[in-house]
């Protein structure tokens, strides 16, 4: 199945916003935070291969450009310019990168929480791809654990809503997790997840690793807004650092008490930061 876009909200004629979610999170889960941005832009999706239908992950470990070359592309078959990109995670990386190779597309770009691992981090990180010993990542491992089905929504919303890493989402956004991220199986009762696991693990293999050798060329090159959790272990108080002193016309902003799944779990304290501004940017 090729790739879609999903069109999340907004009008027709409005500017576009683009969300690139999370590894493993369904663009849907971000529309609590997105909503006030509503009335004023045309909210779409292009989203990653782990979401395009029955498509395996490639034997090869690709990096994160396959998945901004894709976001390109899509953005070219469908004729989208002027975007405002909102990236989370490894979304924010790929918004990124896409922003490198082509910046006359974008307005302006947030990333949240974005996967810039600490330089140490990414050593280790690249010692384990090169030794082939990416499997073996935590990431790696934990995705692979997971439980791939369910008998019904409500069997996995009662099992998401006791794990540790949902247990600060409020429930209308677990809800909106287990609507868009579980799917009908197609062989077979209950239900099954809509972003495999394989894919899950796949992207956590690939990490993109030449980040801090890259993100120099952001520098005002568009507006920048940088948002972080301040309990967050992806986007560290270090890789924070070294952003701000690389990313110097960049807003940098810190959420109190908040950790890298901030988009869902605290939608009300990151909208009107987003909002705010964009009405300041989009005016210049």
């Amino acid at each position: 199945m090729p790739q879609t876009l999903l069109e999340l909200a907004g009008d027709a004629g409005a500017p576009i916003l683009h969300l690139a979610p999370a590894n493993g999170f369904p663009p849907q889960t971000y529309m609590p935070m997105l909503r006030g941005l509503i009335a004023g832009y045309r909210v779409v999706c292009c989203p990653p291969r782990a979401l395009w239908g029955d498509q395996a992950p490639p034997e090869d470990l690709r990096d994160w450009r396959m998945v901004a070359d894709d976001l390109l592309a899509a953005f070219e078959r469908w004729q989208l310019r002027d975007i405002v990109a909102v990236g989370h995670s490894f979304g924010g990386i790929a918004s990124l990168l896409a922003v490198l190779h082509d910046p006359s597309r974008f307005k302006a770009m947030a990333l949240l929480d974005p996967v810039m691992l600490t330089p140490e981090a990414l050593v280790w990180y690249k010692s384990m791809v090169e030794s082939g010993s990416a499997v073996q990542l935590p990431l790696v491992q934990a995705a692979m654990r997971r439980r791939r089905h369910f008998f019904s929504r409500e069997q996995a919303f009662q099992r998401f809503r006791a794990k540790a890493s949902f247990a600060d989402w409020p429930d209308a956004a677990l809800r909106l997790y287990v609507e868009h991220g579980l799917r009908a199986r197609a062989a077979g009762p209950g239900f099954e997840l809509t972003w495999p696991v394989e894919w899950e693990a796949y992207y956590y293999s690939t990490i993109y690793q030449p980040i801090w050798q890259v993100l120099h060329q952001l520098d005002g090159l568009l507006p920048v807004l940088l948002i972080r959790g301040e309990n967050s272990d992806t986007f560290t108080e270090e890789s924070l650092h070294l952003a701000r002193s690389t990313l110097r016309s960049a807003e940098l902003v810190t959420l109190e008490g908040q950790g890298h799944l901030f988009p869902q779990a605290a939608p009300e304290a990151a909208a009107p930061i987003i909002e705010d501004w964009l009405a300041d940017v989009v005016k210049r």
